[in-house]
């Protein structure tokens, strides 16, 4: 922030109106809002009015403080006709925020006389604090975000990806942000993420690195805890100076990974206001990511508890995918859990790959202590995005039922309502559908086969 504060003139003490009529026009500042400490650039033009009667030479030109003591000058500024003017640069810094006042001056040799005239001119500049302060953001991409359409123009223009800076890692360059006109496509990442450095200071960012470390999370659940391996680990990667108010944004590639890691970005850097102490790069923002992100959400519906031949309970249900991403290699299975025999090796049901909104039937058979169990617990074991994940849904165990000796129904979801069995649950949800559901003939079970299948879209 910047004000003039007037200005004046004076001929060697005398009070007579000048031939060379000198003046001193408003001062601004590069940058504009200068920070304590910032070297500031106070750009002056001196001009002669075109109604003077002399020339002048214009052979100093200072900046003095509130205190009157001069902080910058230049000599031989230039000679100036009438209506001609001049520009002059002068340097400063504050060593502390707030409004500084200034008085710039101006000193002119007239050419008819040979006096001096000085003109000044005041002007307030506002300091403001130092901040430095690195904004850190990042988000978890599919590699179908950086491939082309039909077109030859990025996809990843219509998702937010456009205007990046450079891929990092794999096979990524630091060019891909300009393709020189020719629709090239940026490179293929494996598992990109998104990095956006964001200067939220006053003061540049410079020698700002970029590094990902990534560690395993656990399979089981969405909110699983894995066992802290570390997974990744790419950088450092060198990104273009952040001046205060601007951005960079990058992708980062993380390469192959087969297990879901969390991943720290940290950026490094240093303010430029660290310059003067010698400082090193070793301020850090940090943003953590989730990769790869997670859309499949397998569920378990429809489910009926029966009992089969020798006195087994038959689960007999459908696996639903009530996510936006596709689910592939799906194994079902009947878990461990007090009162129930878990599915053996070799006994598990196949179901396959299961789009967005997609089911198929799978049933199981299991040995339950109906007085001792309260929920037979499914196994969901399915690859998303080359991760394999392992998930437990659960069915109300049958309750005992002395009144029935033989075989028939013990409970059912979705058939006239919930009956005994009570409802089918995951570790988030309370999930079942309404109605009957077609029977046809079912996929195949590993370690064995069936003669029945019921699949289709998710109701």
């Amino acid at each position: 922030m910047l004000a003039a504060v007037g200005g004046a003139f004076a001929i060697g003490g005398a009070a007579a109106v000048p031939d060379a009529r000198i003046t001193v026009g408003e001062v601004g500042t590069s940058p504009s809002d200068p920070t304590v400490g910032e070297r500031t650039a106070l750009n002056v033009t001196v001009s002669n009015s075109g109604g003077s009667d002399a020339a002048a030479n214009v052979t100093e030109v200072r900046v003095r403080n509130a205190d009157g003591d001069v902080l910058d000058s230049v000599s031989g500024v230039g000679a100036l006709s009438a209506g001609d003017s001049l520009d002059a640069t002068l340097w400063t810094a504050f060593e502390e925020p707030g409004e500084r006042r200034l008085t710039v001056e101006a000193v002119a040799n007239q050419s008819t006389s040979g006096e001096l005239v000085t003109v000044s001119r005041d002007t307030v500049i506002d300091v403001r604090p130092t901040q430095v302060a690195l904004d850190l953001r990042t988000r978890a991409l599919d590699p179908e975000d950086l491939r082309s359409d039909d077109d030859g123009e990025a996809s990843a223009g219509d998702l937010g990806v456009g205007g990046i800076q450079g891929i990092f890692g794999g096979g990524g360059g630091l060019d891909t942000g300009d393709a020189g006109g020719q629709g090239d496509a940026p490179p293929i990442a494996d598992s990109p993420v998104e990095v956006t450095v964001v200067n939220t200071g006053t003061t540049t960012a410079d020698r700002v690195s970029l590094r990902a470390v990534g560690t395993a999370v656990g399979g089981d659940g969405a909110n699983g805890s894995g066992d802290g391996t570390e997974t990744v680990s790419v950088g450092p990667f060198v990104v273009e100076d952040v001046a205060p108010g601007e951005e960079r944004r990058v992708i980062v590639d993380l390469g192959p990974l087969d297990r879901r890691s969390e991943v720290t970005v940290t950026a490094a850097f240093r303010a430029d206001t660290d310059q003067r102490n010698e400082r090193g790069a070793d301020r850090t923002a940090e943003s953590t990511v989730t990769y790869p992100v997670r859309e499949a959400t397998p569920t378990v519906t429809d489910a009926t508890v029966r009992e089969g031949e020798d006195g087994a309970v038959v689960v007999d249900a459908n696996l639903g995918n009530a996510g936006n991403g596709e689910l592939t290699g799906a194994v079902v299975s009947v878990g461990d859990a007090p009162g129930v025999e878990p599915t053996p090796t070799g006994g598990e049901y196949f179901v396959g790959t299961l789009g967005a909104s997609d089911f198929v039937g799978f049933d199981l058979s299991t040995a339950v202590n109906a007085s001792v169990a309260d929920e037979i617990p499914i196994r969901v074991t399915y690859t998303e995005r080359g991760v394999r994940y392992t998930e437990t849904l659960t069915v109300a165990a049958p309750e005992p039922d002395d009144d029935d000796a033989g075989g028939g129904a013990l409970g059912r979801i979705g058939v006239g309502g919930v009956g005994a069995a009570g409802a089918v649950a995951s570790g988030f949800a309370l999930l079942g559908l309404a109605g009957a559901v077609g029977v046809a003939v079912r996929t195949g079970r590993v370690g064995g086969s069936t003669a029945r299948r019921r699949d289709g879209s998710a109701p």
